[in-house]
C-alpha cells in the first residue's frame, strides 16, 4: 500500500490508484467501532492513533492519518477553540487580534512549540500510528498560513484586507506562516510518509487567483521550504480548476480537489506535474446518496486519470460505511487494465 501511494504521488505507473483517507476520515461509526471518538480523541494521543489505525481494518482506506480537524495551530496562537462533539469537529470560537489587529506579534519559542497541549498529542499520535501502520501510508493533517491567519483576525476581518488594506493581510499571513514552517520541520522528522495541508480559505470561493498569488501562495511555499524527507498534499475546497497553477506552484506533490471540479480538465490541466487526489463528493454522494452513485462517481475519478481516489474533502461523520466501501471496493475491483 505504501510502495502504490508513493509511486501515486510521483505520477508513476501504478496497478492501480490508492484509495485513501487524504482529509479528515472519521466517521461516528468508525469511533464506535474503534472505541475512541471525538471529542475526547482531540486530546488523548492513544484514542487519536487508535481512530487513525482503525480506517483501514473497518472502512478499507488505504492509509492512516491524524489528527480531526484545522484548529490546532490556531489555538496554539491563542484562539479559543471548542472542542465539539461526536459527529462535530472543533471550532475556533475567538480571534485573538480582530480587535486588535495593531499589536505585536510574538511566537512561540521553537523549543516550545512541541511541548504545546494538542501539539504534543499530536506528535504522540502520529508516532504510535506511524509504528503501527505497516504497510500503509501515514498522513499528518496541517493548516495553511492563509486560514490559520483567518482564525487570527476573522476571516471576514482577513478577505476584506485582502481589498482594502492588504499589508495587514501579510503581517498575519506572515506570522501564520513563520509559525506554521516551524511546526513542519517538526513533522518532517516524524518519518510519516505525508503532510497534507489544507488551505480552505484560499479558495477561489473567498479570494482570486491573483489575490492567492500575494496573500497566500509565497507563504504556502515558505511553510513547505523547511521540509526535507515528508511528501506534501495541498487541499483547497471549491471549484478549483482556475486555481491548479497556484496550486502547483507551492511545491506541492498532490494536488487535493473536490467534485466541484471538473475531474477531466483538472488533469489535462496539470498533465502530471503533480498528483491529483479526490475527487468523490462528501455532500453528494458520500453522504447524502447511495453505493451506486458512489460507485459512478469514483468510476469518473478514475476514468479521468485521477492519481490517488479519496473524498473530495474531509469526510462529514455521519457517512455511512457502506458509502465509504462503496468506493474503496470500486477502486479495489477495476479490472487489470483499467
Amino acid at each position: 500500500m505504501r510502495e502504490r501511494m508513493l509511486r501515486a504521488l510521483a505520477c508513476k505507473e501504478n496497478d492501480r490508484p490508492p484509495v485513501a483517507g487524504m482529509t479528515t476520515s472519521g466517521t461516528v461509526q468508525l469511533m464506535d467501532y474503534a472505541n475512541a471518538a471525538w471529542p475526547e480523541v482531540h486530546t488523548d494521543a492513544v484514542k487519536m492513533s487508535r481512530l487513525a489505525l482503525a480506517a483501514y481494518p473497518y472502512l478499507g482506506l488505504e492509509s492512516a492519518r491524524v489528527p480531526y480537524c484545522l484548529s490546532y495551530e490556531a489555538e496554539a496562537l491563542g484562539c479559543n477553540v471548542f472542542l465539539g462533539t461526536k459527529n462535530s469537529t472543533p471550532m475556533v470560537k475567538s480571534h485573538p487580534y480582530k480587535d486588535n489587529f495593531d499589536a505585536d506579534l510574538v511566537l512561540p519559542k521553537r523549543s516550545e512549540i512541541p511541548k504545546i497541549a494538542r501539539n504534543k498529542v499530536i506528535l504522540d499520535a502520529a508516532r504510535m500510528m506511524k509504528e503501527g501502520a505497516g504497510d500503509r501510508p501515514t498522513i499528518v493533517g496541517v493548516t495553511g498560513p492563509f486560514t490559520i491567519a483567518g482564525h487570527l483576525v476573522g476571516t471576514e476581518n482577513l478577505l476584506l484586507w485582502v481589498l482594502t488594506d492588504p499589508e495587514l493581510v501579510h503581517k498575519f499571513v506572515k506570522f501564520a506562516a513563520t509559525y506554521e514552517k516551524e511546526w513542519l520541520k517538526i513533522v518532517d522528522k516524524l518519518g510519516v510518509d505525508i503532510v497534507q495541508m489544507s488551505e480552505p480559505s484560499a479558495s477561489l470561493d473567498m479570494i482570486s487567483p491573483e489575490s492567492f498569488r500575494e496573500f497566500a501562495l509565497p507563504y504556502i511555499q515558505e511553510t513547505f521550504s523547511g521540509m526535507e524527507h515528508t511528501k506534501k498534499v495541498l487541499h483547497i475546497c471549491g471549484n478549483m480548476v482556475d486555481g491548479l497553477e497556484n496550486m502547483i506552484a507551492t511545491g506541492a506533490d498532490g494536488l487535493s480537489i473536490e467534485e466541484k471540479s471538473d475531474p477531466y480538465r483538472s488533469v489535462k490541466l496539470v498533465d502530471s506535474r503533480a498528483a491529483l487526489i479526490g475527487n468523490v463528493g462528501v455532500v453528494r454522494p458520500l453522504l447524502q446518496g447511495t453505493p451506486e452513485q458512489v460507485r459512478e462517481m469514483a468510476l469518473r475519478s478514475v476514468d479521468a486519470g485521477f492519481n490517488v481516489i479519496s473524498a473530495g474533502c474531509g469526510l462529514s461523520a455521519m457517512i455511512s460505511r457502506d458509502n465509504i466501501a462503496a468506493m474503496v471496493d470500486t477502486v479495489k475491483n477495476l479490472p487489470k487494465k483499467w
